[in-house]
């Protein structure tokens, strides 16, 4: 992978602690077993439960996933979760992401964690929706949620421009498209697992 330098400014929107286990979450039916994750959207239960709670118990929740793609070079800036994390710490991840908390909506929660991890402020236009996909990884030491995928074209690649919020994100690094498909293919345990569906998704949309 490629190293990212980046500003040392620091970031004015990043959070203090690396999750917060209070935080209260909108929680969901469980998945249909011929989910779309092109069409089909979760399914509300009306209930509402902390961010411990929803991990503790498998509960099904939203999350937003928002990868950084440099078309020119066909490569992916993936960021580092720090050791703080409550799931796969250490582990290289997706550009940006997060949970999606109980008032916010889905492109809400993109701008924040864009913000509060990486320092980048983008606009709605800047973000092209892809797929839903309700991922079970409860029991690989994850959670069960239903994430929102989507990309964004990065015009930067080459200079300072993310401040990253360090208690989230240890470091950045960008990697070429299909070695990252093929790893999340694997189960290359260097990265945070995605599901079969999910990488089968990932890599049509990148080839339309």
């Amino acid at each position: 992978m490629e190293d990212h330098s980046r500003s040392k400014a620091k970031n004015p929107y990043a959070l203090e602690t690396a999750q917060d286990a209070s935080e209260c979450f909108e929680i969901y039916e469980p998945p249909p077993e011929n989910f779309d994750p092109c069409a089909d959207k979760p399914v509300s239960k009306n209930i509402f439960t902390t961010r411990g709670q929803a991990h503790k118990n498998g509960c099904w929740h939203c999350s937003v996933h928002i990868w950084i793609v440099d078309t020119t070079s066909n490569s992916i800036l993936l960021q580092k979760r720090s050791l703080n994390k409550d799931t796969f710490p250490g582990r290289w991840d997706i550009s940006s992401a997060g949970h999606v908390e109980k008032g916010k909506s889905i492109i809400e929660t993109a701008h924040a964690e864009l913000a509060e991890e990486l320092g980048i402020t983008a606009s709605d236009g800047d973000l092209e929706f892809a797929f839903i996909i309700p991922a079970e990884q409860f029991c690989l030491g994850g959670c069960n949620a239903y994430e929102h995928v989507y990309f964004i074209k990065w015009k930067h690649k080459n200079e300072s421009q993310l401040s990253l919020g360090t208690e989230e994100v240890s470091e950045v690094s960008w990697i070429q498209t299909t070695t990252l498909l093929e790893a999340l293919a694997n189960g290359d345990e260097r990265y945070a697992p995605r599901t079969e569906q999910y990488v089968d998704a990932m890599r049509a949309f990148l080839q339309q």
